[in-house]
């Protein structure tokens, strides 16, 4: 295990939240405990196995997560698990959503956006897209960006939703592909652009302002070259992944292809900035977590989960990256050495965890694909030792 403080060269470290309840407060720094454990709100599923994508949110005393088995988005207690309130939707919530200024945002899989001020039970605001949203809502200053199942793409006004532009992506006719995934990542906003990804594996460059593509680039390759991980800007680049490959870095003035891996990934890498440089974790649709210089492209370490199935976003921690495997466990790796410091694995063996872990102060929640969320916090750390001897005289 790599010693406190390692994460605080990437800026992420910070003092612990006053959003939160005290007895969270602190670093997620050790191996963590089990603290409750409920089923997600809502109907079974008639199936049996399902994956559950809708990633959870802590915000103050509570989390914020979907289910596949209802058609609304869950406030639970972050203390007991206990179920305390719900905002309705038209579908299941299969994403997490967006807390912005005492604003709850999130699109469900019937294609519908909702904004809701926290705690009251009317929308402020709904929009209709036409086909399932699997991505959380991008929010850049006045404007929220969607991505649906259609491979349309639209802008609504933060404060009243209404329609600002509409992008329908053509796919291209060249690319053969067998089937097509279910998913669309969420856009990602890179200065004057938005990027967008597709089933078609293109990446498209989209004024921000108008909605107009201002270039393409074909990115996904293999059997599966959907785009489903959202790209990540950095600097005067993109980081981008097709499904089942390849990760590369992309030029945004030229397009030109600066390095790639043969690897691809459903869900949007996590970039860090280290005393080394910045650096890339990224969770494989083989199952592999690998620790990626950004500039180079070189390979620092490969974790294998030994799955064989996709892994979700690795999420910082003191105490590691922390990652799921859709058809493993939870895992905390230790970012240095790759090396694998803890792990958890679920009681069904018709589970695993597709949806991104939610980390604030020392709890993180989790969803299972076997419809269960679950709370684990990291013990708190030991109270400074006063300088006396508190056993007293001997007798």
């Amino acid at each position: 295990m790599k010693p406190i403080g390692w994460l605080a060269a990437t800026g992420l470290a910070v003092a612990p939240s006053d959003r939160g309840p005290a007895d969270f407060s602190g670093a997620f720094a050790e191996a963590p405990v089990l603290t409750w454990r409920t089923e997600l709100p809502g109907e079974p599923v008639p199936s049996a196995t399902h994956t559950e994508l809708g990633a959870p949110l802590l915000h103050g005393d509570h989390v914020y997560v979907g289910s596949a088995g209802s058609e609304a988005l869950h406030v639970l207690d972050r203390r007991t698990g206990q179920v305390v309130d719900a905002y309705a939707a038209h579908a299941p919530v299969q994403s997490r959503p967006v807390i912005v200024d005492e604003v709850l945002y999130f699109s469900d899989a019937g294609g519908t956006t909702w904004a809701y001020v926290l705690g009251d039970d009317t929308p402020r605001w709904k929009h209709e897209s036409g086909a399932p949203i699997l991505g959380s809502p991008t929010l850049q200053e006045d404007m929220v960006y969607i991505s649906n199942l259609d491979n349309v793409v639209v802008a609504l006004k933060r404060v009243s939703g209404e329609l600002e532009w509409r992008y329908a992506h053509r796919l291209d006719a060249t690319r053969s592909v067998e089937l097509e995934l279910y998913g669309a990542p969420s856009p990602e906003p890179a200065g004057e652009l938005l990027l967008a990804g597709f089933s078609d594996g293109r990446l498209v460059g989209l004024d921000i302002v108008s909605g107009e593509p201002q270039w393409q680039r074909t990115i996904g390759e293999g059997a599966y070259p959907d785009l489903i991980a959202p790209a990540v800007a950095t600097d005067d680049a993109a980081l981008v992944s097709g499904f089942s490959e390849p990760l590369l870095v992309l030029d945004l003035e030229g397009r030109a292809v600066r390095w790639r891996q043969e690897v691809g990934g459903p869900q949007v890498p996590t970039v860090l900035d280290l005393p080394q440089g910045k650096t890339i974790f990224h969770g494989g649709v083989d199952g592999e977590l690998r620790r990626i210089d950004l500039r180079t492209g070189e390979v620092a370490w490969s974790w294998d989960s030994g799955t064989g199935t996709a892994l979700s976003t690795p999420v910082p921690t003191e105490a590691g990256m922390l990652v799921a495997a859709s058809g493993g466990a939870l895992y905390l790796v230790d970012p240095e050495s790759g090396g694998l410091s803890w792990a958890w694995r679920p009681m069904f063996h018709s589970s695993g965890i597709t949806a991104t872990p939610a980390v604030e102060g020392r709890q993180a929640v989790v969803v299972t694909n076997a419809g269960y969320i679950m709370s684990f916090v990291s013990p708190a750390a030991p109270a400074e030792d006063p300088g006396w001897d508190l056993t007293g005289p001997a007798r």
